[in-house]
């Protein structure tokens, strides 16, 4: 991070970069590293002085500057880190409204400068930097982190604005989910098949919102992977030639399709500017493909990737997934997401706008699709399908041996299965959160199912019942508001207050 005026990089953000940073991913690094450009340019623009130059001043006691984070937080709240303007605009007068979104992102800014002073407060608060004993260096640092720790919890209570309806869970509907893929089947040119001389017409899909043989395969393939194998948005990214291919037959003479996760081989060059790797280690995992997706794959290579190298005289660099253009280069993050935001997003609620018109009336409407979507909407219907696979299995298996089990027992094993599918670690609680929203919905399909036994017995009388008089003494002391006169504190105040 430099500083535009003398060119010099910030001293403090150099070394916690350099210490603290250099041990993160390459993607960590730089979101820690926006947050704190922002910082710094908020803290300039409210004090007219550089933030190195007033913790030097201060003599690197962090205490007073714990105290900005509420006045940065509403600078991001109110979008003034997102422009040029000299000075900041008063607060009080901007539209101050927290959705979940911008609680999440502002919040994870928040958090990356609460880290960034923790580091401060630990190199800089002894007794090599400042003028005091041991003892006081000591209760002086300590302060400083409790200060700044209950000032991070603050912003974990905010709660988010009633105005706008908050996504529970970012995920599609299993019936949402079948009918964005019907929309991005590409559509199959006329052929006829060599060996056996059959010949098949055009076949069109008037909802693709594509135009080209090479986007519709291309872009449908990434979707498949996403939405309906669970691969995050990287590994998609990482995918190669080298990692798509049939195994040799077993002893039964059956092969599968593979799709191999994993970063790329070393021979591999990425030209992309960032290049990818890995999550986790967990992450290197081997997906089974359907035949159809398997020969749409070879599609896409054979007839729609390959033939572009080969006309423009390219060498090909392997990487699975590029752009029809320019140079061929691999697609990116950000064309992914542009894809999503700009076609497919707009594209399908044009064709079912039921989905989220009433989105401030509906609690379940529809969430705006990026490519993280998928797999929250992959983990979710694939946790319910296993689990409905082992309940079976458990089922007959108590059917013909007499074995029980408790839903408990088989949630776990479904549990652990889409652990191994997805590539999370063993010490990742992800997949029990989408255990619980399932739990919660298998719940709720009981509950109404009980409701409804019940109501069948629901009718109104046919006869008009007396009612009982009451007592003389009861009615003089009947208290006709209902509280039968408890108007003091009682112990139910103290158990449930």
């Amino acid at each position: 991070m430099i500083d535009n005026i003398t060119t010099l990089p910030s001293m403090f953000v150099s070394i916690f970069a350099n210490n603290i940073l250099s041990k993160k991913k390459l993607g960590t690094q730089e979101n820690i590293l926006v947050s704190l450009r922002f910082f710094y340019v908020y803290y300039y623009k409210k004090y007219k002085k550089t933030f190195d130059f007033d913790f030097y001043q201060r003599k690197y006691n962090i205490s007073t500057f714990i105290q900005d984070l509420d006045g940065f937080f509403n600078y991001l709240l109110s979008g003034q880190h997102l422009n040029d303007k000299e000075n900041i605009i008063s607060f009080g007068y901007m539209n101050s409204a927290i959705t979940k979104a911008n609680k999440i992102t502002y919040g994870n800014h928040i958090r990356s400068i609460g880290r960034f002073l923790k580091y401060l407060n630990f190199r800089y608060m002894n007794v090599r930097y400042q003028d005091m004993s041991v003892i006081e260096a000591h209760e002086i640092s300590k302060i400083n982190d409790g200060h700044l720790a209950d000032m991070l919890k603050t912003f974990n209570k905010i709660e988010v604005s009633q105005n706008k309806p908050a996504h529970r869970y970012k995920s599609l509907s299993e019936m949402q989910h079948i009918e964005l893929n019907n929309m991005l089947i590409p559509s199959t040119p006329a052929f006829t098949e060599k060996e056996t001389g059959e010949h098949f017409a055009e076949v069109i899909n008037p909802q693709n919102p594509f135009n080209g043989a090479f986007s519709q395969y291309r872009n449908y393939i990434m979707h498949r992977l996403m939405y309906s194998y669970g691969l995050r948005v990287g590994e998609v990214l990482l995918a190669s030639l080298d990692s798509v291919g049939e195994t040799l037959p077993d002893s039964r003479g059956n092969t599968q399709f593979l799709l191999i996760v994993q970063n790329l081989p070393d021979d591999v060059i990425d030209p992309r500017r960032k290049p990818l790797s890995l999550k986790t280690s967990d992450s290197y995992r081997q997906i089974e493909l359907t035949n159809d997706d398997f020969i749409l794959l070879s599609i896409y290579i054979e007839q729609y990737r390959a033939p572009l190298f080969k006309e423009k005289g390219i060498e090909d660099h392997r990487i699975l997934f590029i752009k029809d253009r320019g140079d061929l280069a691999p697609i990116s993050y950000e064309g992914i997401r542009t894809i999503y935001k700009e076609k497919i997003d707009p594209a399908f609620i044009s064709y079912y706008p039921h989905y989220r018109m009433q989105g401030k009336r509906n609690i379940d409407y529809m969430v705006t699709l990026t490519p993280h979507v998928g797999r929250h909407t992959w983990a979710y219907i694939t946790l319910e399908f296993i689990y409905n696979e082992v309940l079976k299995e458990n089922l007959i298996m108590a059917r013909d041996y007499g074995i029980k089990a408790r839903m408990n027992g088989e949630l776990d094993v479904a549990v652990e299965k889409l652990r191994v599918l997805g590539g999370w670690s063993v010490n990742s609680k992800v997949p029990l959160m989408y255990a619980i929203r399932f739990l919660e919905m298998v719940s709720n399909e009981s509950n109404k199912r009980r409701t409804k036994r019940a109501d069948q017995y629901l009718a109104i009388p046919e006869v008009k019942l007396t009612k009982p008089e009451m007592n003389a003494d009861i009615q003089k002391n009947y208290d006709v508001f209902g509280d039968n006169g408890y108007d003091y504190d009682s112990g139910f105040d103290e158990i449930f207050g």
